[in-house]
């Protein structure tokens, strides 16, 4: 029985230090550091029928700059657009996001 109580405690230990670690594919991380050098490459606007996400407007980024690094000052705008058709009232939402492309200077 003891045995069995010290496996358990083990596999909670390592259940929780495994669940703690992902692997992700984010982005370099901006950070607001004087020390760090970034060359701005433009500005980028990005339409959407959807709620978008960030690694959707980097990847708009990217594909208007191909050696984008990162997104900053990003700006979401929803639009929302009303019409109607034959007694019915159909609301469409459109989102706008802005922002500037930049790139670490190595």
């Amino acid at each position: 029985m003891k045995k069995f109580f010290y496996f358990g405690i083990l596999c909670l230990i390592l259940f929780a230090l495994t669940a703690c670690t992902t692997v992700t594919t984010t982005p370099f991380i901006y950070t607001n550091n004087t020390n760090t050098e970034f060359e701005i490459l433009g500005e980028v606007v990005y339409e959407s029928e959807t709620r978008p996400g960030f690694i959707e407007f980097l990847k708009a980024a990217r594909k208007l700059y191909p050696d984008c690094d990162y997104v900053i000052d990003i700006m979401v705008d929803q639009i929302e657009t009303s019409t109607v058709f034959i007694m019915l009232l159909a609301k469409r939402n459109k989102f706008i996001m802005r922002g500037v492309a930049i790139k670490y200077k190595m």
